[in-house]
């Protein structure tokens, strides 16, 4: 995988997944666990939490947690924090009961959007979306691309490489190649 990715053509968005949901389990639901605004760092967030059920009994359905930043940082996160978490909480729950394929990674095209920067090369811009992508190795290599191809600088392309590495456990950089 880390050799063909291709960027966010390759994921599927939640509302797909959600219509391929429905069709395998029609008497399925997603539904809410939990939510809670948080403080990390003097930055705050919502952390959501939901659950996909592929049947009203179902004993172990797929749980998915997400978080966003508040506000948002972008024009398609500002003022709708709650729902872009519930959004890819769906997602990531769906994924988690094995009822949805991904295809390439399990970020919705959603967080991927949502993630991405504007076109600032800077050392700071590039470092602070790493930590809001936390340890999606997905996300990281959305934001290496684009720090790449955006004119980051070769240290500040080493420390994003450094920190994918360290979650993926690899000592070289094939965990980013595009």
């Amino acid at each position: 995988m880390a050799n063909n990715y291709k960027g966010p053509l390759d994921y599927i968005d939640v509302a797909t997944r959600i219509v391929e949901f429905r069709e395998k389990f029609p008497q399925g639901s997603l539904q809410q666990v939990s939510y809670e605004f948080v403080n990390v760092n003097g930055k705050d967030w919502i952390i959501y939490t939901a659950a996909a059920y592929r049947s009203p009994d179902d004993a172990r359905p797929g749980i998915g947690t997400a978080w966003e930043p508040i506000p948002g940082p972008t024009n398609f996160t500002r003022d709708s924090e709650v729902q872009n978490a519930e959004t890819a909480a769906w997602g990531r729950a769906m994924v988690a009961a094995l009822a949805v394929d991904t295809k390439q990674g399990i970020a919705s095209s959603q967080e991927v959007r949502n993630r991405q920067v504007k076109s600032s090369a800077t050392t700071k811009d590039w470092l602070a979306m790493t930590e809001a992508l936390g340890n999606d190795i997905e996300g990281l290599r959305l934001l290496y691309s684009q720090a790449k191809t955006g004119g980051a600088t070769d240290d500040t392309l080493d420390k994003i490489k450094a920190i994918a590495n360290g979650l993926t456990g690899k000592e070289d950089s094939s965990s980013l190649n595009s």
